[in-house]
């Protein structure tokens, strides 16, 4: 009986609300973007795609155009279809558009200290300011030994043939980034903290598909308790967020011993805690910025662990589909490096034709077909449309993409 009263109250709840905002909203007179025929109130709530969705988006966009509208009743989503629509509006007009939307899983999880996940403010300004200082391409240059160290040693194990190249490759990139970052020494898959960041980027990366999660929709869902049937939403968010708060700390302490220790000194760490003691003249640091920095040193874990490596594993598929490539890459490793030494990084610039290999792989299969969702901070008109403030705004890369280069190609 309640459930009969509630169902018909929250229909004519958002039936209300959407009358109110167009009622008030100045660009009010403006049309929404086009976009794939929904059920009246509920929208395109029961189509929107869980799997592949880029591909259905895609699709969607040559019927539509692409400036694509999905109309969610408490989350409406604008897709952009290609390049040059993506440019405009997330670059030019970042502004705008920078902010990230605040999805109910990530609150769940506990996903409000990474980069992608805060939103635009001045935390996040903060924290991409000290990731810069300490990964921009100047800095990492110091660690360069220990990349070539585990990069000799992934060669080692690709002719000892025990492992598979896929886990080979993503061994080589959190061995990397554990080293530089930590200090520590990884030669197996099955090291603990290799296995829980790769739990922990899949149970993320889950909740980045639209419509996998209905809580995303109906965010009262979330208050509903664990042991009611279908509630998966917050069992997988709590699974989660145990994972990642193993990511962040785990490695973090470890390492914060190590230093207390007078080891791990050539660390990022290290080099973190050192200049932010230095910078509040050697007191001992606020909690809040080390915080701060076991939270950036957490997104270079698991962007290292998972998108790096994706983006090599990327460029080996290329190489085998395509072997008149392989072979003018080859050909070029030959000519500069030649065949009685390994390349080094002073070989780099006279690569040309492998950097050239190594970004269109990347173009080609990208870690993250949709990007990472923009956020509409408020109303705003694109091309003769509304783009609604609130508005969770997708870039299909998977397509846009390979659109500029088609397009280049053709001129």
């Amino acid at each position: 009986m309640e459930f009969s009263l509630l169902l018909p109250i929250f229909l004519f709840s958002l039936l209300f609300l959407r009358w109110v905002r167009r009622i008030l909203n100045p660009l009010s007179s403006l049309p929404l973007p086009p976009g794939p025929k929904g059920y009246p109130i509920i929208g395109n709530l029961f189509n929107v795609p869980s799997k592949l969705p880029w591909k259905t988006f895609h699709e969607w966009s040559k019927i539509h155009g692409d400036i694509l509208y999905i109309d969610i009743p408490t989350q409406p989503i604008i897709v952009l279809g290609s390049a040059d629509a993506a440019f405009e509006l997330l670059e030019k007009r970042s502004d705008i558009y920078s902010d990230r939307p605040r999805l109910v899983m990530d609150d769940l999880m506990g996903l409000n200290w990474t980069l992608p996940t805060i939103g635009y403010s001045p935390k996040w300004r903060a924290q991409r300011r000290l990731f810069h200082q300490h990964f921009n391409q100047h800095e990492i240059t110091k660690y360069r030994p220990e990349q070539l160290r585990e990069c000799r040693i992934f060669l080692g194990r690709l002719l000892d043939g025990k492992m598979s190249l896929g886990d080979n490759i993503r061994l080589l990139y959190s061995a990397i980034i554990l080293r530089v970052a930590y200090d520590m020494d990884i030669d197996t898959m099955n090291h603990n903290y290799i296995r829980v960041v790769q739990d922990a980027v899949t149970a993320a990366s889950v909740t980045r598909i639209p419509g996998a999660f209905w809580v995303e929709f109906l965010p009262f869902l979330r208050y509903l308790p664990d042991w009611l049937p279908g509630n998966h939403s917050k069992k997988h968010a709590k699974h989660g967020k145990s994972l990642w708060d193993r990511v962040r700390d785990e490695p973090f302490d470890a390492v914060k011993q190590k230093i207390a220790d007078g080891k791990a000194t050539n660390t990022v760490t290290a080099h973190m805690l050192e200049r932010s003691r230095e910078s509040s003249d050697g007191k001992i640091l606020p909690s809040e910025q080390e915080e701060m920095i076991r939270d950036v040193l957490g997104i270079a874990y698991g962007a290292a662990a998972d998108t790096t490596a994706s983006a090599a594993q990327s460029f080996v598929i290329a190489m085998s589909l395509f072997p008149d490539v392989q072979r003018k890459a080859q050909e070029e490793l030959e000519r500069v490096v030649g065949p009685k030494r390994l390349p080094d990084f002073s070989d780099y610039n006279d690569l040309i034709y492998v950097q050239a290999t190594l970004l269109e792989s990347i173009r080609w299969m990208a870690a993250f077909p949709l990007a990472f969702p923009h956020r509409a901070m408020q109303d705003g008109e694109f091309r003769g449309f509304l783009i609604p403030k609130g508005a969770t705004i997708f870039a299909n890369v998977w397509y846009a993409l390979s659109c500029v280069v088609h397009r280049s190609e053709s001129n």
